[in-house]
């Protein structure tokens, strides 16, 4: 793609040649949704194209987007894929129809009018350096936008085996600035066509929650590099897949599973160790600290993910809710 920007204007415009695509993923995600495409659609251009997948919500709304929205791209799978395999499925539909960049966007995700281009900027600045596979913002909170949700993430091979950096923290000119990283959220990832080709599509097995760690973590394996763009941001709600704020949920079984792959794919020998000793040393303090808020189940939840990682058990879809 080109990488000349129009910077006359005090903001940089998205490359003539650029193809750009949204994939949304919906799961029951109803008004918020529709706000996400509404977000969307002040910042569109004759090179953007969104993508709506249905991930078989109860109440789809894909009617009522495509009669806001008509140009939107409609796709409905008929069972929930989760995170990764239904966005799998607008990134094919993507690449099929010639995208050179596909933003991955949460539907309780909104972005302002100049997110995307932002994050194409720094895309290409970046790539004079060597081939950029992914590109982050800012992820603010939406209920107080002045607050990082996150800025980009580390792996730390502790018993949460991440850090979302800036995590809690007054947005501000230290989180401002392009930088190559780790890894960037998966609530707004704008992922480029050369390294999916390369690198493959999200890791099914993971269905929701470190898939992005995982995939930037492959890329940069590939020599692939990962760029948080310090001027782009977007807002993020970021609780209706994970079934609220209640530390009780299906997103500690899916997350404990995931660093159980993660760590199995990615970590030396010494990381696997560190990773065990800190889930062995403070699991039992986590359940005694949770027995006093009643919340002792989420940290059980927990323990039957990596459970079930450790002995290639199948996701319980059923007890986890994710069918319906």
């Amino acid at each position: 793609m080109a990488s000349s920007f129009d910077t006359t204007a005090g903001t940089p415009s998205a490359p003539a040649a650029a193809r750009v695509a949204v994939v949304v993923l919906d799961w029951n995600g109803g008004a918020e949704t529709l706000l996400c495409l509404e977000r969307l659609h002040e910042t569109r251009s004759p090179d953007l194209r969104v993508y709506l997948v249905d991930n078989a919500s109860r109440e789809p709304v894909q009617g009522e987007a495509k009669r806001r929205f008509p140009e939107v791209v409609a796709i409905r799978n008929e069972r929930n894929l989760g995170y990764a395999g239904g966005n799998n499925v607008g990134i094919r539909a993507a690449l099929a129809d010639g995208a050179e960049w596909v933003l991955v966007l949460n539907n309780d995700a909104f972005v302002r009018p100049d997110t995307i281009v932002s994050m194409l900027a720094a895309g290409a600045r970046r790539n004079d350096d060597g081939p950029v596979a992914a590109v982050g913002a800012r992820i603010l909170r939406a209920d107080e936008p002045g607050c990082l949700w996150m800025a980009w993430g580390e792996v730390t091979y502790r018993q949460s085996l991440v850090r979302l950096v800036g995590e809690g923290e007054r947005d501000g000119p230290e989180f401002a600035s392009d930088r190559d990283v780790p890894w960037v959220s998966g609530a707004a990832i704008l992922l480029s066509r050369h390294a999916l080709e390369d690198v493959g599509l999200f890791d099914e097995a993971y269905f929701a929650y470190h898939e992005e760690v995982d995939w930037c973590a492959r890329a940069r394996e590939r020599g692939f590099r990962v760029v948080y763009a310090g001027a782009a941001a977007v807002e993020h709600r970021g609780e209706a897949s994970s079934g609220g704020r209640s530390y009780v949920g299906r997103k500690q079984y899916l997350a404990a599973r995931n660093m159980v792959r993660f760590v199995r794919r990615h970590g030396s020998p010494a990381e696997r160790f560190r990773f065990a000793a800190f889930l062995v040393g403070t699991l039992p303090l986590q359940l005694v600290k949770r027995t006093f808020t009643a919340e002792q189940y989420g940290v059980w939840l927990k323990i039957r993910g990596i459970a079930d990682a450790l002995r290639e058990r199948p996701i319980p879809r059923g007890e986890l809710g994710l069918d319906g």
